[in-house]
């Protein structure tokens, strides 16, 4: 018996050398594949450049092989092996199986909250920020971008819409767990990429995630041969759409014209007109297309970026270094010594290392910081530039007078942009964010199979530098020429000697957090999970320090857990609860319990429906129901205090008495604002997962949004009005996504892609002083109505003035804009302003794609649009300024467009006096009414007149791509080769054509969205 134990022991404990070759399903080797024995962690090789490998190892031993791109695979050791062939499936499907979600990951099937999943590779574009990539790509997400000048050209988006009127209601963005930028992080660093909607999804982050949140998970590290990847790409942008404005002579006759029409004297005379057309003096008379003269059509962008990735399964890292430059749209003289042109450069780094410390216990370090320079001409802000070019008539100013001086009419805006570009001194604003965490994960299975517990910390650091050099030369104005001929002026802007100066400012934050999780399999059909997580946080700002009480910083607690339960796939349940605290509310009240449930059933687990629906591949009805708090009630701090002052005053003759006085009331009943979410849902995927279909309704509840009273009566003695929470809003809508997938052969396949977005929202209680009229009130009307006044059309003659309402605006004519009397008392004034529309913010984005694949060649195109969107002209973000002709009388450019007679308002006689056909005269249709040199503050008052539509549909993204592998490559240590051409924002579908469709508002003194073509060269190493 001895001897035989012996004999099997010596046989258990025989080394055998395991050898063979590593290939993937094309039968290619694999080489630096990480091959390794399970739990033994130093003992390990990598398959050489023939895929081969050998490896030590005993029966009963499971040797692991691991590969960047491909599912790890368990090789059982039984007997020595001399000629095995392991072969690895690529990963493609890790997102359908599983969803990223608060705090970890979920089974696909078992996920009941309202998430959308970004497909990380559709993100792999050249852009200034991830942000400009989620409208019409994200369903649940809606985006505006408001500029095109690079540092500024990073879009705003909401989840699911603008649900409050509060202070806060942007969506939450978390970066490996941890509150970050979303503007920081490089595209090619990201693994995954998720958008929380519903109160099931977001409870546990508590007060944080009331407005939803992005969730971005980074690339980590893997056990395999050192991977690495380097990306560089050259980008064009040339801008398309620049507002056509008159030349000088154009510009002079419809002036003549304006005044003319008016009654009044023309402003420029015979001569006049002569020597601007002539172009005989051009100090006086100038003709200047300020756009010609500084803008340049075509700029540059380029940037870089390189990561490294691999480890054994002891310690895995990744890292990596980005860097990006972009020109402006700006011309910049060379010769002057304070030329500055617009730049825009950025540098990131990220570095993420695992730690296997036991088979049972492992840390995570992770570091990651980015900088921004942005460069500026020392004119205080570029949008003056902008200004300047619009306001600025080609009549005005020369851009330098024949005897040297600059000009100007005035300062700011008045002054000539070659003058803000090139004469102004320079500037430099710095921002630097970097984040240091440590985290520790232990698996506690020796105690309860199952359990997990996670702790971390955090240590964000934010500072900012802004230095300039700011000097302002002497500026003139003609005003004639002396006998002799020589040129008169007048300073209009005196000269400032060079100034330097400096500010600066940091921001920091300390966050630690843990969780403890479970997750359980019973006897296969019962799935429990659970997790409990808490957090605590303590940030300040050090600009905000500027007092006792503003130097405390804020602080956030709080504690929220998550329980499901699992029946055999088929049905499921979530309670989720956060309970929160903040500093806003005064002790007693300074935590809130917000609680959500969710439900799940899942049809297609039935034997019977997979026999009698087989092209049903998955089906999946979801709903939640919870609340989420929000206290991001106001921007003053400690809300709930009644904040004192001192003073002298001198009582009844007294001398020298001190009084006290309340100069901020405090709201001592403060409490959460109450997001109470609901949602339901449906997943379905249709013949073998070809078609698939996410789609949910919502309907979000906002209660007790803090608001300042304005009713509270006179006699209650109040120095001014407290705050309360009485603010109610609703906000609803859909959003889902559609995709269909097709193979045609072994070499050609195509996806198609769809998404939308449709969110409203209705103020259901706004506490405001009693209108006259119930369409007053901001009660019952969508967040950010437009209100005007209802244009019936134009004056057809001197009989409809008098036969109708009394207009109080001002002298009208034939021509004019006529308005309705909406309560009916013979006069238009400001109470018959309605609500015209709703907020420029869209209520409906969408976007389609398609990818088509043949061999190694993709093509992907991309459409992105909103649905009716409406913009004023006039009367919403300016009264008309860069639009209506001669608005501002000496100032301001005069569209291309009101050259044509058709779309102006003439008189006939004046027409036929004048040579113009008389049959455009007195259009009614008109786009311009009767002109006026100078303000007309009739034809001026916000109305449907002025109201456009400025929906679009738009070719938003077009890619080539070409992936290049060959055993040559393969050879010099290339992996593979992806070139690809990608143009962006390169048509548009609209009614504005004058200007971008997303910036119509702004009447283009704004700097445009750019069309771009990028070339992009992706190197796997």
């Amino acid at each position: 018996m001895l001897i035989t134990s012996v004999t099997v022991s010596a046989q258990q404990n025989k080394t055998f050398t395991m050898q063979g070759t590593v290939k993937d399903e094309m039968g290619e080797v694999l080489a630096g594949v990480s091959i390794y024995q399970k739990n033994k962690v130093t003992i390990g090789t990598s398959s050489d450049e023939n895929g081969k490998f050998s490896i030590k190892a005993q029966r009963g031993d499971v040797i692991i092989f691991s590969y960047i791109g491909f599912d790890p695979f368990e090789y059982l050791v039984t007997e020595e092996k001399q000629d095995l062939n392991i072969t690895l499936a690529e990963t493609t499907s890790k997102l359908d199986e599983v969803v990223v979600t608060a705090l970890g990951k979920q089974r696909k099937i078992s996920s009941l909250a309202a998430v959308t999943q970004v497909d990380v590779g559709s993100l792999q574009t050249p852009t200034t920020s991830v942000a400009n990539l989620l409208g019409g790509r994200t369903a649940g997400v809606i985006s505006m971008m408001n500029s095109g000048e690079p540092g500024r050209n990073i879009a705003e988006f909401w989840v699911r819409g603008i649900g409050t009127f509060g202070a806060n209601s942007s969506a939450l963005v978390l970066i490996d767990g941890l509150e970050g930028n979303i503007n920081s992080i490089d595209p090619a660093d990201i693994e995954s990429f998720s958008v929380l909607k519903d109160a099931s999804a977001t409870a546990v982050y508590g007060v944080r995630g009331a407005n939803g949140v992005v969730l971005v998970t980074t690339k980590r590290g893997e056990a395999g041969k050192l991977s690495i990847q380097g990306r560089v790409n050259y980008q064009l942008s040339h801008l398309t759409r620049v507002p056509e404005y008159l030349r000088a002579y154009d510009y002079a006759l419809l002036a003549n014209e304006a005044r003319e029409l008016r009654n009044e004297t023309p402003l420029y005379t015979p001569i006049e007109l002569d020597i601007i057309r002539d172009g005989s003096d051009l100090d006086i008379y100038p003709d200047v297309s300020w756009q010609d003269e500084i803008l340049k059509r075509d700029f540059f962008r380029r940037s870089y970026f390189v990561s490294a990735r691999g480890g054994a399964t002891a310690a895995k890292y990744y890292i990596s270094l980005g860097g990006s430059g972009e020109d402006a749209a700006y011309k910049v003289d060379r010769k002057s010594p304070y030329a500055s042109n617009v730049g825009y450069n950025t540098y990131s780094y990220r570095a993420n290392i695992d730690l296997e410390l036991s088979p049972t216990t492992t840390i995570y370090f992770g570091s990651d910081g980015y900088l921004t320079m942005l460069d500026n001409p020392g004119v205080s802000n570029t949008d003056l530039i902008w200004m300047a070019q619009s306001a600025i008539t080609p009549l005005r100013l020369p851009v330098i007078y024949s005897n040297g001086q600059l000009p100007a009419v005035s300062g700011d805006a008045g002054m000539s942009p070659y003058v803000m570009i090139n004469r102004m001194g320079k500037r430099s604003d710095q921002n630097f964010q970097g984040k240091f965490t440590l985290s520790l994960n232990q698996d506690l299975s020796m105690i309860l199979d199952g359990l997990k517990f996670r702790a971390q910390g955090a240590y964000d650091v934010t500072s900012r530098f802004s230095e300039g050099r700011f000097i302002r030369p002497e500026q003139y104005q003609a005003v004639g020429r002396s006998q002799a001929g020589e040129l008169i002026t007048i300073k209009r802007v005196s000269a400032t000697p060079a100034n330097y100066v400096k500010s600066t400012g940091q921001f920091r934050k300390y966050h630690l957090e843990s969780t403890i999780t479970y997750d359980k399999v019973l006897n296969n059909i019962h799935r429990v999970s659970g997790l409990v997580y808490y957090y605590i946080s303590d940030q300040k700002e050090s600009n905000d320090a500027v007092s006792n009480l503003s130097a405390i910083p804020m602080r956030y607690q709080g504690v929220s857990s998550r329980l499901t339960y699992n029946y055999d796939d088929t049905y499921m349940i979530d309670f989720n609860f956060g309970y929160t605290g903040s500093e806003n509310f005064q002790p007693g009240r300074q935590y809130g319990l917000f609680p959500s449930i969710a439900l799940g059933w899942v049809p297609t687990s039935y034997e019977t429906v997979k026999e009698k629906l087989p092209w049903i591949s998955f089906l999946k009805f979801r709903g939640s129901y919870g609340t989420v708090g929000n206290d991001r009630l106001t921007s003053r701090r400690f809300p709930y205090l009644t904040m004192v002052s001192s003073f002298d005053t001198s009582p009844w003759g007294s001398y020298g008495v001190e009084g006290v006085s309340e100069i901020i009331v405090g709201a001592d009943n403060l409490q959460w604002e109450v997001a109470t979410k609901a949602d339901f849902g449906i997943d379905a995927d249709f013949w073998d997962e070809k078609i698939k279909v996410v789609f949910d309704i919502f309907h979000d509840q906002r209660d007790g949004i803090f608001q300042q009273r304005v009713q509270v009566p006179s006699y209650a003695g109040l120095t001014n009005m407290p705050f309360g929470n009485i603010g109610k809003m609703v906000s609803y809508g859909s959003d889902g996504t559609i995709s269909f997938s097709q193979k045609i052969n072994e070499h050609q396949s195509f996806t198609i892609r769809g998404n939308y977005t449709y969110a409203r929202n209705m103020v259901q209680n706004w506490e405001e002083a009693n209108p006259r009229y119930p369409y007053q009130e901001a009660t019952g009307y969508p967040l950010g109505n437009v209100r005007g006044l209802v244009s019936l059309g134009l004056f057809k003659d001197q009989l409809d003035i008098d036969t109708s309402p009394i207009q109080t605006f001002g002298t009208v004519m034939p021509g004019d804009i006529k308005y309705r009397d909406v309560n009916g008392d013979g006069q238009i004034n400001s109470d018959d302003r309605v609500p015209l529309s709703y907020s420029p913010t869209p209520l409906v984005m969408y976007g389609l794609g398609l990818e088509y694949v043949y061999k190694n060649f993709t093509f992907g195109l991309r459409f992105k649009g909103t649905g009716k969107t409406d913009y004023f002209r006039v009367g919403y973000s300016g009264n008309g300024t860069g639009y209506v002709p001669f608005r501002d009388g000496v100032s301001g450019n005069v569209l291309s467009l009101t050259k044509e007679p058709a779309n102006r308002w003439i008189p006939k006689k004046y027409a036929e006096e004048n040579g113009i056909d008389p049959k455009y005269a007195e259009n009614p249709n008109a786009l311009f009414p009767r002109m006026q040199y100078g303000y007309n503050n009739n034809n001026s008052q916000l109305s449907t007149f002025w109201q456009g539509d400025s929906r679009y549909l738009k070719i938003d993204e077009i890619t080539l791509n070409y992936n290049l592998k060959h055993k040559i490559m393969k050879k010099i240590g290339v992996s593979s080769l992806d070139i690809q051409f990608v143009g962006n924002n390169l048509y548009s579908w609209d009614n504005v054509k004058l200007f971008e469709a997303e910036q119509a508002r702004y009447n283009g003194v704004v700097y445009p969205i750019p069309t771009t073509f990028a070339v992009q060269l992706f190197i796997n190493l």
